[in-house]
């Protein structure tokens, strides 16, 4: 019996090693990912242990919450949330943890969101493609995109994705998206000849979406990648 198990686990690695070298399909992908290890480690770096991506994601918390205090950007019970990308719900918990009560979580995968529908059923969650998703006009008073838009490999799909989220965000309201520019990390020419499931932009790719009514209010290093903070100014 182990041995079957093994060899079942050997298979689904091997299948989805395969989509990372050679047939990238987000929704199958992540999916897969995330059925066999709905924990950090899915979300985060595999080969580190669940133990070792907490405290790195209690770093990116970190950060996050400082730049929330830095710019007096409302999280609490009267904030309507958006995130794009909850993955395994480490930021609902984070943001119920701040007292939100208004929240929208969306993720590519079927698992992610029967899973956090069943934890959170306090909050609504909406699985599908961030391009295509219908976000109602000016809904949100924060929105969050940590560690997903790199994953975002069709520059087509990006741009959807970038201006469906922002016409959903409300005039004064921010946008945390984290970024990974290649100007700034030399390591990324080396990785991503060995996966097809990341691409690097830099930020002026995503303020070209957003237009004259963004305003880039700092920019942080936040692990492999940079944080923006954005203030929709109209």
């Amino acid at each position: 019996m182990r041995r079957v198990v093994v060899l079942y686990v050997l298979m689904s690695r091997l299948k989805i090693y395969a989509q990372m070298l050679f047939r990238y399909r987000p929704r199958e992908f992540w999916n897969d990912v995330l059925s066999e290890s709905f924990d950090l480690r899915g979300v985060g770096h595999y080969r580190l242990s669940e133990d070792d991506n907490r405290r790195m994601y209690e770093a990116k918390r970190d950060l996050i919450a400082g730049q929330l205090d830095r710019f007096g950007i409302a999280a609490g019970p009267a904030t309507r949330v958006l995130e794009i990308g909850c993955g395994v719900g480490y930021w609902t918990e984070y943001l119920k943890g701040r007292g939100v009560r208004h929240y929208t979580g969306n993720d590519i995968t079927p698992v992610s969101v029967t899973t956090l529908r069943q934890r959170y059923p306090e909050f609504e969650f909406v699985q599908g493609d961030a391009g295509e998703i219908s976000l109602s006009p000016a809904a949100y008073d924060l929105a969050l995109m940590v560690d997903v838009t790199q994953h975002i490999t069709d520059d087509a799909a990006f741009s959807r994705a970038m201006a469906n989220v922002w016409q959903a965000i409300a005039p004064g309201g921010t946008f945390l998206v984290t970024y990974w520019d290649p100007a700034t990390n030399k390591m990324l020419a080396t990785r991503l000849r060995l996966n097809r499931i990341e691409k690097p932009r830099p930020l002026s790719a995503y303020t070209a979406v957003w237009g004259g009514g963004s305003t880039v209010l700092n920019t942080i290093a936040f692990n492999d990648k940079h944080l923006a903070v954005v203030r929709k100014t109209w």
